[in-house]
């Protein structure tokens, strides 16, 4: 069964402006409680007790959060934030040989959606939604279960499954992050990784069925606190 959890949680968040000037993004409050509460809580919820968080971007602020609630968790530091495929490989020695998942600390996902992702074999995943306009968003082009390609933000309709952030990792990732270069935006992205080990088709695509919530910018805030009002989270 798989045991480990890797939160992304480095980055600046500058599409939050001021609200992030001092504060990591996964920090900011969401009905008097830190976002990153909410995901926590759905992790221990599920047993996933042996957490790693990756940090960078006012670092301290996360470390006084763990404490303050007493949240049994490995802080690992990024370093040079140099995209997500080099925060995931900042975990490795967290990860050791097992296989794990990977979510954003500044997104929410049902714990039944994150149940499905829990599948211990010697495949990856990786975990899509419908949506109305994925032409917003990194999309996920299947054949069958397995994935074929993760176009971004394309022009012209390719699919309506986009990519939502969550995935199951074996530790093979980590030699496919190791064979990746950095992408025109100067940084490594997870995507690449992604799809050396979709070429080889070990990479399955599963349908996310419940709600998700990306606090991406302000006007996702009072969204966010609708929800979890309502949901008594």
């Amino acid at each position: 069964m798989i045991k480990k959890a890797v939160i992304l949680a480095a980055g600046k968040g500058t599409r939050m402006g001021d609200l992030t000037k001092y504060l990591p993004k996964p920090l900011l409050e969401i009905n008097n409680r830190p976002f990153l509460y909410y995901v926590i809580q759905n992790l221990t919820g599920l047993g996933l007790i042996d957490m790693c968080i990756v940090v960078h971007y006012k670092k301290e602020h996360i470390e006084s959060f763990i404490k303050e609630h007493n949240i049994k968790v490995t802080l690992v530091d990024q370093g040079e934030p140099l995209g997500t495929a080099h925060a995931i490989g900042a975990a490795k020695d967290f990860v050791k040989d097992d296989n794990f998942i990977v979510l954003m600390g500044d997104n929410y996902y049902s714990t039944d959606d994150i149940k499905r992702m829990l599948i211990d074999d010697n495949l990856c995943y990786i975990a899509g939604m419908k949506h109305s306009y994925p032409e917003k968003y990194g999309v996920i082009v299947k054949d069958g279960d397995f994935l074929v390609r993760l176009p971004e933000k394309p022009k012209e309709f390719i699919s309506d499954l986009i990519n939502i952030g969550m995935y199951k990792f074996t530790p093979e990732i980590f030699g496919a992050i190791s064979k990746i270069r950095k992408s025109i935006r100067g940084e490594y992205e997870i995507n690449d990784a992604i799809l050396l080990m979709a070429n080889r088709k070990k990479v399955k695509v599963i349908e996310i069925l419940n709600d998700w919530i990306d606090l991406g910018c302000p006007a996702d805030i009072p969204k966010a606190e609708e929800f979890f009002r309502t949901h008594a989270i």
